[in-house]
Parts: structure tokens; sequence; C-alpha cells
């Protein structure tokens, strides 16, 4: 139990830099409206599939700068979905990544990420409601723009890259899914 203490105080001392600094640099709320281009999804029957759809939804997003290049970050993104007769589906997905970034210059900052998460989809089959999580990978880069030290706008540009249900045991159907999110929204910092 004594060892248990010791780890544990270790633990606490050895974050306590990390903490620090992320305290210095800040923490980002962004909050932003998302498009998710050419949802394609071959279920293995044509009459299910669905064909390069555009996805709308929006979402937000946490960040924890520790330093003026980097910060840890987590993503939410909600999306509207996308139909057939007898066949829907919507889609949620959570990254959890790291983001390289420049050091603000005038108000621009400019940045690359990359996360990992899943995608939880939601989805309707002949009035069956179903729902299904699957690994998730998204990459890419953007720009915020701070109009003042605590306020300002982003765009991001991503790629996404997400396994789908299983609605069939068929040869042809997709077993991935892989997309651009293109995102503007509005970021606060303090």
């Amino acid at each position: 139990m004594k060892s248990v203490k010791y780890l544990l105080a270790a633990l606490i001392l050895l974050s306590a830099p990390i903490y620090a600094a992320a305290q210095e640099y800040g923490t980002e709320f962004q909050g932003h409206y998302q498009s998710y281009q050419k949802f394609s999804f071959k279920t293995g029957y044509e009459s299910y599939d669905i064909k390069d759809t555009n996805l709308n939804g929006g979402g937000f997003t946490f960040a924890q700068n520790l330093a003026p290049w980097f910060a840890f970050y987590t993503q939410f993104n909600f999306y509207g979905s996308a139909s057939r007769p007898n066949f829907s589906i919507s889609m949620f997905t959570n990254h959890y990544g790291a983001r390289y970034q420049t050091k603000q210059r005038g108000p621009f900052v400019f940045y690359a990420k990359g996360g990992l998460g899943y995608t939880r989809y939601s989805y309707t089959v002949d009035a069956y409601g179903l729902s299904e999580t699957k690994f998730s990978v998204g990459y890419g880069g953007g720009m915020q723009v701070w109009v003042s030290d605590h306020f300002g706008g982003v765009i991001d540009a991503a790629h996404i890259v997400s396994g789908v249900p299983q609605l069939s045991i068929m040869a042809n159907r997709d077993k991935w899914d892989s997309g651009l999110t293109l995102t503007a929204g509005v970021a606060v910092r303090f």
C-alpha cells in the first residue's frame, strides 16, 4: 500500500510541470459548422447503398495548449443523415490527438493535427433502429485568426477514415469510408 502512495506522489510531482505549462498557454474552446464531403457506403445491396452524399453538421473542440507550438485536443462532430427509401444513417465522430502549430504571427496561427478515435453510427434498416461504433482516424490542418487575445475564428480541412457498419456478409460491401471534412467556426481562448 505504501508503494502505491509513493507512485501517486511521484505522478503528481511529474505532472506538475505539464499542468503549469498548460496554465501559462491556456485552453481553447471552438464551436464549428462542418461538412463531410462525399460520404459513401456500399452495403452489398444496391437498394441500400449511399453514394457521394455530403453530410452537414456541427460540433466543438477543446484544446489544451502546452506550449506555443503544441496542443492536445478532442473534437466532437455531429452530422445529419443520408438516406434511401428503406435505409438511413447518421454519424457522430470523436477524435483525440495532437496539434502542432506556429507561434501567433499577427492574428494568425497555422497548424497541422492528427488524432485517433471512433465514429458512432445510428441507422435504420426497414424500420429497425440500430447503432454501431467503429475505429476512426483523422488528420489535417487549418488556420486560426485571433481578433483579440480571447476571441477568434477558425477554418480547417481534414481527412477522416472510419470503419462502417457491416450490414451484410457480401464480398462487395465497404468496410471503410474516407472523406474530406471542411470546417468553419469561432474560437474562445482562456
